[in-house]
């Protein structure tokens, strides 16, 4: 059954959406695990390891196979693993196997992304900003949505409930596959356009591109900073209770899923660089009123400046770091979504040792430091051809 070019889009959300749920729902998880299975908190620790930097470093490896050879049943393979490692949690004792498991939905989760978000990218047309954030937000919204279904599962049935996870992504996989003749179409028309660049003399700015890598090692060292640290900071420093300072989290994740798609719309009539850089200007001053600020309801209400200033910059830096590499969209989509995406993760251990030692507003202000220096950072990486306008030409509208 065929669909409108715009649904494949949706669809390209959706199971987005699907490979990002185990992921989402593994830190809900955790605590079930320590208290039912007797892991240790290194042990819990060790788990997201295998979830998002095994993930992450082979990303860009397999971004790099789906630019030589589109494959659409590597996205729905890799939707199916998502779901299915994490899954399996509540049936297995030994620490090692739940490691391997977990380690399962994240090589899945790698082998989706690339060629999804390559995909995403053909199926969008002129209107690249708008695709990406469309798909950006699928894994918006699978973070939100796997918590919930695992606590929902464990709670209901046991450990073993978290089996239902892996029941989305097993249908979506299931759909996609029946949908891979259509979008082998889309991938093939993506190879014709990257030929033809190629044949008009359009060459990979790798330099630029590796500017708005670090760009992106900044964005995420502060997005996983501030999801980490801000509850914290709302505890220790505002003084409110554990369920209060969560509820930080909630609004952090809801803007920032609303900002993604404001950002991928407004990156197609502005430009990409141009929403960057906007959201990271406006960042700063948003981050400091918090930091300074002691009041529980003006600094909760700050939270949505805070977090929509920030995901702006998400979906207009994947789009454009497609734009700078055209010939290569699927090892840029692994790049700026996958490894320099979780760099935060790394850097995340450190800030908690600084917050340790010298206070949480010290670790705000160190976010401070690398908001400016992204800002400057994207300053230095132009603006992709074309990428500022997204409707037909106007010589192609006076046809009638």
């Amino acid at each position: 059954m065929k669909f409108k070019r715009e649904t494949y889009g949706i669809f390209m959300m959706l199971g987005h959406l699907c490979a990002d749920i185990s992921g989402g729902a593994l830190p809900a998880i955790l605590p079930f695990l320590v208290t039912q299975k007797g892991i240790t908190l290194a042990s819990a620790a060790g788990l997201t390891f295998a979830l998002s930097s095994i993930g992450s470093v082979i990303q860009p490896v397999f971004g790099n196979m789906a630019d030589k050879h589109s494959r659409p049943w590597m996205m729905c393979l890799g939707i199916f693993m998502s779901g299915c490692g994490v899954s399996m949690l509540g049936f297995l004792n030994n620490y090692w196997a739940m490691f391997v498991a977990v380690a399962f939905t994240g090589i899945g989760s790698a082998l989706f992304h690339p060629d999804g978000g390559r995909m995403a990218n053909y199926v969008a047309g002129e209107r690249k900003g708008r695709g990406m954030s469309n798909f950006s937000v699928g894994g918006n919204l699978g973070g939100a949505v796997g918590p919930m279904l695992a606590v929902f599962g464990i709670k209901q049935f046991g450990m073993k409930g978290a089996a239902i996870l892996a029941v989305p992504a097993v249908l979506m996989s299931v759909f996609l596959l029946t949908q891979t003749k259509e979008l082998a179409k889309f991938a093939q028309e993506g190879s014709r356009a990257t030929e033809k660049a190629k044949a008009a003399g359009q060459k990979d700015d790798w330099k630029s591109f590796g500017k708005l890598t670090g760009v992106v090692f900044l964005r995420s060292t502060i997005s996983i900073g501030m999801t980490t640290f801000i509850p914290l900071f709302w505890m220790s420093v505002l003084l409110q209770s554990d369920s209060v300072s969560g509820t930080t989290t909630t609004i952090l994740a809801i803007a920032g899923a609303i900002s993604t798609l404001i950002g991928g719309r407004m990156a197609d009539k502005l430009g990409f660089n141009r929403v960057i850089r906007t959201g990271l200007i406006l960042y700063i001053p948003c981050l400091i009123v918090v930091i300074l600020s002691r009041s529980v309801l003006f600094s909760t209400f700050m939270l949505i400046p805070l977090a929509m200033c920030l995901n702006l910059a998400f979906s207009p830096s994947v789009a454009l770091g497609q734009k700078l590499v055209p010939n290569h969209v699927g090892l840029a989509s692994g790049i700026t979504m996958g490894l320099a995406s979780s760099f935060g993760g790394v850097i995340s251990p450190a800030l908690g040792k600084l917050g340790d030692s010298q206070g949480l507003p010290t670790v705000l202000w160190v976010l401070v430091g690398c908001a400016v220096l992204a800002c400057l950072g994207s300053f230095l990486v132009p603006d992709a051809p074309d990428s500022t306008h997204a409707e037909p030409k106007p010589q192609a509208q006076q046809t009638h």
